[in-house]
């Protein structure tokens, strides 16, 4: 089971954007990028569910859950899905410590730049802003997320059909 606070990272990521598209090739509101994308759900010119919130957020969670195992804490999780967990594995053998801080402080791997050193930093901030959104935006009402309905079909659809059954656009 992950901590509920990692779905706070797509505000990190994209502001929950799932139009966003970043200038290295990520995408959706978890900003997948491709070939990691692909280890976790369909990417390709027809088909790309990194725009699809459900089904990259449960990428997400497998992503995140597997560089838990591997890393051994959520801080560093969290600095590898930024970083990439090879690069904060290789930031853990150099610097000698699984510690957040220690690393951020004294990693310098030409990679490790200023998104990588700040993301973890970013995270906290996103919790502390959603934990006391009142004290920092005033009160704002809470609008309930829209409920999902499934439609099983008997048979193969093309799009256009797809989306006018669902009343959507393609």
């Amino acid at each position: 089971r992950l901590p509920v606070a990692l779905t706070r990272l797509p505000l990190i990521e994209s502001c929950f954007n799932v139009h966003a598209y970043s200038k290295l090739g990520a995408a959706g509101v978890w900003q997948f990028m491709p070939a990691t994308g692909r280890l976790f759900m369909r990417v390709g010119d027809t088909v790309d569910e990194r725009r699809d919130p459900i089904a990259a957020t449960r990428g997400a969670a497998r992503f995140l859950g597997g560089m838990h195992d591997s890393l051994g804490s959520w801080p560093l999780a969290v600095t590898g899905w930024n970083h990439g967990p090879e690069g904060v594995a290789r930031a853990v053998r150099t610097v000698g410590t699984r510690d957040i801080g220690q690393i951020i402080r004294d990693y310098r791997g030409s990679s490790f730049g200023f998104a990588s050193r700040n993301f973890y930093a970013e995270f906290i901030a996103a919790l502390d802003a959603d934990d006391y959104r009142d004290a920092y935006f005033g009160h704002q009402a809470v609008v309930p997320f829209p409920r999902a309905r499934e439609f099983p079909i008997e048979h193969p659809v093309g799009i256009g059909v797809a989306a006018r059954l669902a009343n959507t656009d393609k």
